[in-house]
């Protein structure tokens, strides 16, 4: 069902156990936040990556005590050189904790790197420096035959539970290279900062202690003072929930995240970054993240200043061994805080991670994917996940149509502003191919490369395309636009078809092997340039066009800001003095 907002200032929050409620906040709701929101069940998404770091205030005046000396000196002791990591503490540990499979067989290794800070700064740096040791979850290859259980780690082999910890002193009297000291907000002792996966909060810490404490005994050194814990340390710096979604969905998931931060950012001024890129050996097809999700209806977490959001939808590289899990995960997750935001406490995760459940059933809802739909895999059963009642913000139909509307109303201004067709060849090309690859757009045109990115480039600036990583393709920024700049393309040329568009492209073509042919003839040199060919005069015009600051898209004083930002170049800029002798 659909519900209005109780109060013209209320928000959404996360009250006890994760139930969802109203609290009156009493200010106007931001101009573009949703006032409607529907109450649907969806299945709950699992936790994936989790991080938590926390504090033992086990510092000594002698600093012979502490967990993270203890370790220093052992060390020392075994390990003696960087050139002997990793080092197994432990063989098969996976046999010591319940939360590791035995079908991914694991060593628990340290590891050790310079940390940022020392005893005091040098001109190079800072002298006695300290290290900041990992404990870290690895895996070997059964297979090997090997004496040395270190050379059995395969860096190639992942388990699907991970863990890792880095171990870092907290001693302010430590500085950094350029003097200041070591800021130990929870006091001094030792920190523990951990990530690990398929855990919570709280598990993330059980897990720490484990490892922590059999690498200890592994090294013949007393344990860490955990009664000594500093409980307001106790932090969450990562956090992740996921569905695992069909690959035919995941077109239908980037559109939505592309127009959620579109209209993040449309008409209210808001910030979101994004965009598609490989990173971990994933693909990320889109991603998206900002401090104002609560500009579209989101709460809870989403309307707390200082706290960053995402969402992303990405799959792994290649093939894996196991199919399922070639299919995309659609995941929210926590981006951190700004500067002056202190990480949520872990008391707080359960309400954080009902926001990230609202984010991530909320596109998948929207994305018109059915909780029968989603995709199982060792970790992950959908269908043994509990049904949540979810919060889902509306009114993204009608921001959507205005911020097309937008886009529809620059896509006209700039194509009969132009003095050639290339923008809308451009532009009828990918709307009639569903996308087209660079090539396929320079060879339908027959304009240059160079031509055909700067095309492409200017309606990525003014929101209309978009290019994708995963395949390659410049598409529409979502399909209802494609749909309708369609209708709105005709209306500007209404004769004109692809067919035109080709037959064009190869006149161009034929005038570039005339004029080389003549060049030939005439024994000269070829300018070097065949991506400057006919098309040349009619790009040259394009770019040369001035246009009266009332006829652009954007008002008089967002040139003038861009021109004093320097995003214009001040000799693409010129006034008529005649008439205003005062302005010099």
């Amino acid at each position: 069902m659909s519900r209005a907002s109780s109060t013209p200032g209320s928000t959404q929050d996360i009250g006890p156990a994760g139930q969802t409620t109203l609290a009156t906040e009493g200010d106007e709701p931001p101009a573009c936040a949703a006032g409607t929101y529907d109450e649907l069940d969806y299945p709950d998404p699992i936790a994936h990556g989790q991080g938590v770091e926390v504090v033992i205030n086990d510092h000594t005046d002698d600093r012979e005590d502490s967990a993270y000396k203890r370790l220093w000196r052992a060390w020392r002791e075994h390990v003696g050189e960087p050139d002997n990591e990793p080092y197994v503490l432990l063989e098969d540990v996976h046999e010591r904790v319940d939360w590791l499979h035995d079908d991914f067989p694991a060593h628990l290794v340290l590891k050790s790197k310079g940390w940022k800070v020392g005893e005091r700064a040098g001109d190079d740096g800072v002298e006695g420096q300290r290290y900041e040791y990992s404990l870290q979850v690895a895996r070997y290859d059964p297979e090997a035959d090997v004496a040395d259980p270190a050379a059995a780690i395969d860096d190639g082999l992942r388990t699907p539970v991970s863990f890792q910890s880095w171990i870092q002193p907290q001693n302010e009297a430590l500085v950094h290279k350029d003097g200041n000291p070591l800021i130990c907000q929870y006091g001094e002792g030792t920190k523990f900062r951990t990530q690990t996966t398929y855990a919570e909060a709280d598990e993330a810490l059980v897990r720490t202690i484990q490892i922590v404490t059999l690498a200890m005994a592994a090294l013949d050194r007393e344990s860490p003072a955990w009664e000594t814990m500093n409980r307001d340390s106790w932090r969450v710096w990562k956090g992740e929930v996921h569905h695992r979604i069909p690959s035919e969905m995941m077109s239908a998931v980037v559109s939505r995240l592309r127009s959620m931060r579109t209209l993040i950012e449309f008409g209210g001024s808001g910030d979101a970054d994004g965009g598609g890129r490989y990173r971990n050996g994933a693909a990320v097809e889109e991603r998206v993240v900002s401090d104002m999700f609560d500009r579209i209806g989101f709460a809870g977490f989403a309307a707390r200043e200082g706290y960053k959001l995402g969402l992303k939808v990405y799959r792994v590289a290649g093939t894996p061994r196991d199919s399922r899990l070639a299919e995309p995960k659609l995941e929210a997750f926590f981006a951190g805080t700004d500067d002056g935001t202190k990480l949520p406490h872990v008391d707080e995760w359960l309400a954080l991670r009902a926001t990230l459940r609202q984010l991530v059933n909320t596109v998948a809802i929207r994305s018109g994917i059915e909780h029968y739909r989603l995709q199982p895999d060792d970790y992950y059963q959908p269908d043994e996940r509990e049904m949540i009642e979810t919060v889902v913000p509306t009114g993204w139909r009608q921001a959507m149509q205005e911020a097309n509307e937008e886009r529809e109303r620059r896509i006209l201004k700039t194509c009969y502003s132009s003095l050639t067709k290339a923008r809308w060849d451009v532009l009828w090309v990918v709307a009639t191919q569903d996308g087209a690859t660079y090539d396929q757009l320079v060879e339908a045109t027959g304009y240059s490369r160079d031509y055909v990115r700067e095309i492409v480039r200017e309606f990525e600036e003014e929101d209309v395309l978009r290019r994708t990583t995963y395949p390659r393709l410049v598409v529409f920024h979502n399909e209802e636009l494609r749909l309708n700049s369609r209708e709105k393309l005709q209306e500007v040329h209404p004769d004109r078809d692809l067919q035109d568009i080709r037959e064009a492209a190869e006149e161009r073509r034929e005038q570039r092997r005339e004029q080389q042919a003549q060049a030939d003839e005439d024994s000269e040199a070829p300018d070097g340039n065949d991506d400057r060919d006919q098309a040349a005069s009619d790009e040259q015009a394009d770019r040369d066009r001035w246009v009266r600051v009332d006829q652009l898209v954007y008002s008089a004083a967002d040139i003038g800001r861009y021109l004093e930002r320097g995003d214009i170049d001040a000799t693409d800029a010129k006034i008529r003095v005649d008439g205003y002798d005062w302005i010099g």
